[in-house]
């Protein structure tokens, strides 16, 4: 198994959805993303937390760029957290972070599966999958804000920063039905041979009863058909979504050690 392949399609999916935001008229959600060597720094300033502010494939190679790295930030005036697969670790780059007075937060963990271990009829579920309509947005962030729990106030902005993706190339949007009800949403992006099962998420009246795995076959049979080759996906560790991701075949290629300011 190629273990590079996880933070590729993860890069590759900010990357779309970053540049997607960027090119609002008059960028107004702060949108940016800086690049050096192999080292990818996301962010959207109007739009806190780690989804988005994130810095991607930082490694000991790259570690001349940091300072600049974290001047772009600071610039921007926001939180943000450096994700280092096994891959990209070393005693320096860990020793450095660890002098600039970042300390080791976390895990998150890296799921891959080849659709060649995908057999023919394994991917039949009970809950009514469909794609999404441009006009249901509001509905996508309804269920995205009650099943995380989430202020209300930031439903409009996760209504925007999705519908633009809609007739984005590789975008695919997905809405789960039991029983005719709108009961949860899901999210799958396909780059050339990778694809990214990019978000989830389920009503809390309905967990249980099969819903992330319905969204999951078909993200998986969706990216199949569209002619990826492995499919990758994040989870935290241990949660309900990771076991949910392992039922379904997708293997744990790793976890990242997560890093963030003191």
């Amino acid at each position: 198994m190629k273990y590079s392949i996880p933070e590729l399609a993860e890069i590759q999916t900010l990357t779309s959805r970053i540049n997607t935001i960027q090119s609002l008229p008059d960028n107004p959600m702060g949108a940016e993303r800086v690049v050096r060597g192999n080292t990818h720094a996301f962010a959207v300033k109007e739009i806190p937390g780690p989804a988005f502010n994130t810095v991607r494939g930082l490694n000991s190679y790259d570690l001349k760029y940091l300072d600049e790295i974290l001047f772009f930030y600071k610039e921007l005036s926001i939180s943000f957290r450096i994700e280092v697969t096994p891959l990209n670790s070393s005693d320096q780059l860990f020793r450095k972070l660890s002098d600039m007075e970042y300390y080791q937060s976390g895990f998150h963990s890296s799921f891959i599966r080849s659709v060649s271990s995908i057999k023919s009829g394994s991917l039949s579920t009970t809950i009514e999958v469909r794609p999404l309509k441009k006009d249901e947005f509001n509905l996508f962030s309804a269920i995205y804000v009650n099943a995380f729990g989430l202020p209300t106030f930031i439903q409009d902005g996760i209504q925007q920063n999705n519908q633009i993706l809609y007739d984005v190339p590789g975008w695919n949007f997905y809405l789960a039905l039991r029983q005719n009800v709108p009961v949860g949403i899901g999210v799958l992006y396909v780059e050339g041979e990778l694809a990214t099962l990019a978000a989830a998420a389920t009503l809390p009246a309905y967990r249980g009863m099969g819903v992330q795995r319905a969204l999951l076959n078909k993200r998986i049979e969706k990216a199949v058909e569209q002619g990826a080759k492995y499919i990758t996906s994040e989870a935290v560790f241990g949660s309900s979504s990771h076991r949910n991701m392992e039922r379904q075949g997708m293997k744990l290629a790793y976890t990242k050690a997560i890093w963030t300011k003191r």
